[in-house]
C-alpha cells in the first residue's frame, strides 16, 4: 500500500468541517440553552441538585466545543494555500463577519448589537489578511529580514484582534500563524497549536477537547472530499446562532 493510499484512510476536509460544525453546535447550545436558559430556570425553582448535574453537562459540551476553532483554523490555512483567488477568499470571510454579527450578539448577549466582542469570522478575516502579508513578505523580502517583518505583521494582527475583541482575539491570530508557519511539519504544528490553545483557554476541562481537535487535524489526508458544501459551511454559522437564540426565546422567554 502506497503512502497516498494510506493517507486516504484519514479524514478529508469535508469530514473535518462536519466535525467542527457538530462541535460548534455543542458549544453554542451549551451557552444559550443551558447557561442562559435551563440552568438558571432550575435554580430559580429550587432544583439545585438537578441544576448542578446540568452544569456538569454544560462543561462537557463546552469542552467538546473546543474542537471547532482549531479545526476551522487548520482548514483556513489549507484553503489559503490552495485557493485560486485570495482576495475573494478574504472578501467572503469579511462579508460573513458582518452578516454573522447580529446573530452572534443575540446568542451571546441577547441583544441585537453589542460591541463587547465580535464573532469568529472577524478573527478568520484578519487571519487571512495577516497570512497574505506574511506570504508576500516571504516571497519579496531578503531572507535576513523576512522573518522579523513577518513576526511584526503577526504581532500587529494579534494586537488588532485583541483591540477589536474578536472571538479568540490574539490567541486566534497566533494559532493561524502557527499552523501556517509549521504546515510542512504537521507534528510540530499540532503540538505547538495545542500548547498555545491550552495556555490561552486556561481551563483544565478544555484540554480533552483541544487534544481531540489536534489529533483529528493530524488525521487529515490532504483531500477536500467529494461534496462541494462550501456555502453550507459558511451559512451554518449565522443560521445556527439564530436558530438557537429562537429556541431559547420560545422555551425560556
Amino acid at each position: 500500500m502506497t503512502e497516498k493510499q494510506i493517507l486516504r484512510h484519514g479524514l478529508n476536509g469535508n469530514q473535518l468541517k462536519l466535525i467542527a460544525v457538530v462541535s460548534m453546535l455543542c458549544d453554542h447550545a451549551a451557552i444559550r440553552l443551558l447557561a442562559y436558559g435551563l440552568i438558571p430556570a432550575l435554580y430559580a425553582v429550587g432544583e439545585d441538585a438537578l441544576a448542578e448535574r446540568w452544569n456538569q453537562v454544560f462543561w462537557i459540551l463546552r469542552s467538546a466545543g473546543r474542537m471547532a476553532f482549531p479545526i476551522y483554523v487548520f482548514l483556513l490555512t489549507e484553503g489559503f494555500c490552495h485557493t485560486r483567488d485570495r482576495s475573494r477568499y478574504a472578501l467572503r470571510l469579511g462579508v460573513f463577519a458582518f452578516i454573522s454579527e447580529i446573530p452572534f450578539d443575540l446568542l451571546v448577549y441577547g441583544k441585537i448589537w453589542n460591541t463587547h466582542s465580535q464573532n469568529i469570522f472577524f478573527t478568520l478575516f484578519l487571519g487571512v489578511l495577516m497570512l497574505t502579508a506574511v506570504d508576500w513578505i516571504g516571497r519579496n523580502t531578503d531572507a535576513a529580514l523576512a522573518q522579523y517583518r513577518q513576526m511584526a505583521v503577526i504581532v500587529a494582527a494579534a494586537l488588532l484582534a485583541w483591540f477589536l475583541r474578536t472571538d479568540y482575539d490574539a490567541a486566534g491570530i497566533m494559532l493561524i500563524a502557527v499552523l501556517f508557519w509549521f504546515r510542512l511539519t504537521p507534528d510540530t504544528a499540532c503540538l505547538a497549536g495545542f500548547v498555545l490553545m491550552a495556555a490561552a483557554e486556561f481551563r483544565p476541562i478544555y484540554i480533552p477537547g483541544l487534544a481531540v481537535a489536534f489529533f483529528l487535524i493530524r488525521c487529515y489526508n490532504g483531500t477536500r472530499g467529494t461534496w462541494n458544501g462550501k456555502w453550507f459551511f459558511y451559512l451554518v454559522y449565522p443560521l445556527h446562532l439564530l436558530v438557537l437564540y429562537g429556541i431559547s426565546k420560545m422555551v425560556f422567554g
